[in-house]
């Protein structure tokens, strides 16, 4: 759009033409069933639209007209159709093909404006549906899937983390990046209800969603996240956190919420699982420096789980008792495209001779 209230100047001169081109026919019984045919589907698509708000019990939508019913609008849409087709089937198929295309036009486009459309209220109806159905589901082995709650803080601070842990929840399971606000909650109020963090996600196209907790301290945060977050089933099941690199030399009450962190999460029956990397997870002060011979780091160590992996090999230290996460997220982790070619290799710890033994 153009000027101060941003019109569409383009779509004025389209429409501008269309109306001429139709003009310069001469022949108002060529035009009329053609324009005919544009009137019905606009009545059809308004009819469908009333019943369909209708239908999804958007608290929006509040006819006021006494006699309205939903039924009746959808009848109308349906004999709208009907009469394009008998007044002239070929120009119904053209209009149809118009409206389809302008439609899908659209949603390629994915314009930056709230529609507050009925698509999003039954988008939310069967959200709402399918996660109620979920609590009549039994647990079973054949049904776990790794459901992730991941300590990423600000989840632009940590990138690494979340690319590697949205690689193996991605169109599997459930993954939500947690952030634990070190205050008071009254000054932390602004940051907790911030939705960049979500457009940030968006962006990098990871499937995740963020909460973010005020505490006195990292330990109370993640036992409200581990307690508060999920909806149901939808509910996660593994904690996955960043390994502690400077644990020798913070103070003793870091390390020991830290350490306090892992007991937790095996007392609210959560999976741990750690990352560690050797130029560290943390980018944030890497960002913030100006000149300084590390920040080159930076764009590496964010984007190292973007690339392809290449015929790496992926090895696991495996315990006969973990509950197979430790093989699982490899597994998971194979099935993607950019590790489909990285090798597994498995290590058994015991004695060679008590391996049959050990395994039953």
């Amino acid at each position: 759009g153009y000027g101060k209230n941003n019109e569409p100047i383009y779509s004025y001169l389209l429409t501008y033409a269309i109306a001429v081109g139709f003009i310069l026919i001469a022949e108002l019984n060529m035009i009329a069933p053609i324009i005919s045919n544009f009137f019905l589907c606009s009545y059809a698509l308004i009819n469908f639209s009333c019943f369909h708000a209708s239908a999804t019990n958007s608290p929006g939508w509040r006819p006021s007209f006494r006699y309205y019913n939903k039924w009746a609008s959808l009848f109308c849409a349906v004999i709208s159709v009907v009469i394009m087709f008998l007044l002239m089937w070929w120009a119904a198929l053209i209009t149809i093909g118009i409206v389809g295309f302008l439609l899908a036009y659209t949603l390629y486009k994915k314009p930056a404006v709230n529609w507050g459309s009925s698509v999003q209220a039954g988008s939310y109806n069967m959200a709402l549906s399918y996660c109620v159905g979920l609590n009549e589901v039994d647990d079973h082995i054949k049904n776990y899937r790794p459901q992730c709650l991941v300590l990423t803080g600000p989840p632009n601070f940590r990138p690494a983390l979340v690319d590697f842990v949205g690689t193996v929840t991605k169109n599997h399971s459930l993954m939500v990046c947690g952030n634990v606000l070190i205050g008071p909650q009254k000054e932390k109020a602004s940051e907790i209800c911030s939705s960049g963090h979500i457009k940030w996600l968006s962006k990098r196209k990871i499937k995740s969603f963020h909460t973010s907790v005020a505490a006195d301290d990292l330990r109370s945060g993640t036992q409200t996240l581990m307690q508060a977050v999920g909806l149901g089933r939808m509910k996660p099941n593994v904690l996955v956190m960043g390994f502690k690199r400077n644990w020798q030399s913070d103070h003793l009450q870091n390390v020991e919420s830290y350490i306090g962190v892992i007991y937790d999460s095996f007392d609210f029956n959560y999976g741990v699982c750690m990352m560690r990397m050797k130029q560290g997870l943390n980018i944030s002060r890497m960002m913030q420096a100006h000149v300084d011979s590390s920040a080159v780091v930076a764009p590496q160590a964010s984007t190292i789980f973007q690339l392809e992996q290449g015929k790496k090999t992926i090895d696991i230290y495996w315990l006969f008792d973990d509950g197979g996460l430790t093989l699982l997220i490899p597994y998971l982790l194979t099935r993607k495209k950019r590790w489909r070619n990285c090798k597994v290799r498995v290590f058994v710890g015991g004695q060679i001779n008590r391996m049959d033994e050990e395994r039953k």
